[in-house]
């Protein structure tokens, strides 16, 4: 029969296994909330006092709505043909039917052409926290550029560019802490030859990080500190690292 001293021996590492595992289990959703608090303004990439940062924030000032603009580009899908007035109202019309659409700012822009004739452009005003519904937004946006008959769009501009950057990354994130985690691994089964221990010492690494993104979203979410995509990048590094 065991002795209380055994017994209170086995209970108390049971008790804070499953208060860690708990915990732990809390404090992972977190690492994916923290692109709710994120920004990634141009600004964000800045030191405060940088002149950039410092111009930005002045052009605020004659801005009466802050909004992400689209740019879209017409080419004759003949090539090096000039585009002609029948696709130029065509254009237009199809930037004036995006006036009201979901996460459209104001009325379009008429379609312009360029000084050589060989090219069109318009364009229409984003809302700035569109988030995850931007890609949406610019499909609405190239489809209704698609419709003018003879014709090739391309989008370009701010909102464009926000949306290529954010594909471009998408999931860079998870590559990094699986990459990162790996390294560890290997160099843990390397020093300390063991098969068990490194795996526990990865699930406490991991358990950090869930810390560490709790910490950081509860401060973002104050406005305490910011976040960018570059933060949330290089975090996952610095725990399990």
């Amino acid at each position: 029969m065991p002795t209380p001293a055994r017994s209170v021996r086995w209970l108390v590492p049971v008790v804070l296994l499953i208060a860690w595992l708990g915990i732990g289990g809390g404090l992972g959703p977190y690492a994916g909330k923290l692109g709710e608090v994120a920004t990634n303004d141009q600004a964000a990439f800045l030191p405060q006092n940088a002149e950039s940062t410092q111009v930005i924030d002045a052009q605020k000032a004659f801005q009466q709505n802050e909004t992400l603009p689209v740019i879209l580009v017409w080419t004759s899908a003949e090539k090096d043909a000039p585009v002609n007035d029948e696709q130029r109202e065509a254009a237009t019309g199809a930037l004036a039917s995006l006036a009201g659409s979901d996460g459209i700012v104001g009325t379009p822009s008429p379609a312009l052409p360029s000084k050589d004739g060989l090219a069109l452009q318009g364009i229409v005003q984003l809302s700035p926290d569109l988030g995850d519904e931007l890609p949406t937004v610019l499909e609405e946006v190239d489809k209704a550029g698609a419709s003018v008959s003879g014709t090739t769009v391309q989008l370009a501009g701010p909102a464009a560019s926000q949306a290529d950057l954010s594909d471009a990354f998408a999931g860079i994130d998870g590559l990094l802490l699986g990459v990162a985690l790996i390294t560890v691994l290997v160099i843990l089964l390397l020093v300390y030859r063991s098969v068990l221990l490194p795996f526990v010492i990865i699930l406490g690494a991991v358990f950090a990080l869930g810390l560490s993104c709790a910490i950081v979203y509860v401060l973002a979410d104050h406005d305490i500190v910011r976040v960018d995509g570059q933060v949330q990048g290089i975090l996952s590094i610095l725990v399990i690292g």
